[in-house]
């Protein structure tokens, strides 16, 4: 990973000459290849911004933390669509936020490298136009960066932001177009008996530990209380419990629906490594082909979740 001092001054610039509160990006983090989310609020702060393939969590999870304040941030294709989204849930006010626009080369799998090419260390993998080079423990190795993408990224096709403030110029890296969608991407799962997918389910959600990291990387995560969390009904024990596990999935994915802009923060934050998009990506594409709805394209349109209207279909209400 590398840092930029062009982007640096530009986020410098952007500070100073719209005053704003903080600005909210990225910064070199403690562990290999995992850059954290920083809110920059002082000139000197930003010679630490940096800007990678490995810039994965949605930043907007951050601007409910900063009310009453003018902020800055930084957003891709999908942290763009989640700042729609939080508009029209009235957690945040468009005028009190800059938004500043990088398009998304999409976001390399960081487990994946550290797997097939233990002991990596930050600095480790430079992004050359279409080829990773990696600092492998028997000298450099070329990769194909397509070949690395997150599943959710490889699906994604709204990869450059819209209606932003300024638009930064396109990463040194390239932006492969989108190979799949995210219909073809959980496909798999249709073709399955109920108790085949029982099963899948079962056995991939058998590694939670209930931490719930998913939740709190999720900018639509934003409860003061949590249901999880409750005493009073107390809706499930802390113990990470078969029957537990599943009641906190899949309510958490039914809160999603018509909410989820499929940034793939969740799979790629699980310690466990979950396959989360599968959860999620399902009831988007299940949402996007029964509504024609995709959420955060359009502050305009409501979500098919939260709207009534008297022309809705009545079949399945009888």
């Amino acid at each position: 990973m590398t840092g930029s001092a062009a982007l640096a001054e530009t986020l410098r610039k952007v500070f100073k000459d719209e005053k704003l509160d903080g600005l909210i990006g990225y910064a070199a983090g403690t562990t290999p290849l995992r850059p954290r989310p920083a809110v920059f609020t002082a000139p000197g702060d930003f010679d630490a911004a940096v800007f990678d393939g490995f810039c994965v969590q949605n930043l907007a999870t951050y601007l409910r933390r900063h009310p009453d304040r003018r902020m800055g941030i930084l957003v891709k294709g999908c942290d763009r669509r989640a700042v729609t989204v939080l508009i029209q849930e009235r957690q945040v006010a468009r005028e009190d936020l800059f938004l500043i626009g990088v398009p998304c080369p999409g976001m390399l799998n960081r487990a994946r490298l550290l797997t097939e090419f233990p002991g990596l260390e930050t600095g480790g993998v430079a992004e050359e136009g279409d080829t990773l080079t990696v600092a492998a423990a028997d000298g450099p190795v070329s990769l194909a960066r397509a070949d690395y993408l997150l599943p959710a990224c490889r699906a994604c096709r709204h990869r450059v932001p819209t209606d932003v403030d300024l638009m930064l110029d396109a990463p040194p890296f390239a932006a492969p177009e989108a190979d799949t969608s995210l219909g073809e991407l959980t496909g798999g799962i249709d073709g399955m008996e109920r108790r085949e997918r029982a099963a899948l389910f079962a056995e991939e959600l058998s590694r939670c530990i209930l931490c719930y990291a998913c939740r709190n990387v999720c900018p639509f995560c934003y409860c003061e209380t949590c249901f999880t969390d409750t005493l009073q009904p107390a809706w499930m024990t802390p113990a990470p419990e078969p029957n537990d596990i599943f009641f906190y999935h899949f309510n958490r994915m039914m809160h999603m629906s018509g909410r989820c802009v499929a940034c793939g923060s969740c799979a790629w934050a699980c310690p466990e490594q979950i396959p989360l998009h599968l959860l999620f990506g399902k009831i988007t594409a299940d949402v996007a082909e029964l509504f024609a709805f995709e959420a955060g394209l359009d502050e305009t349109t409501p979500q098919p979740m939260s709207h009534f209207s008297e022309d809705d279909p009545d079949e399945h209400i009888g």
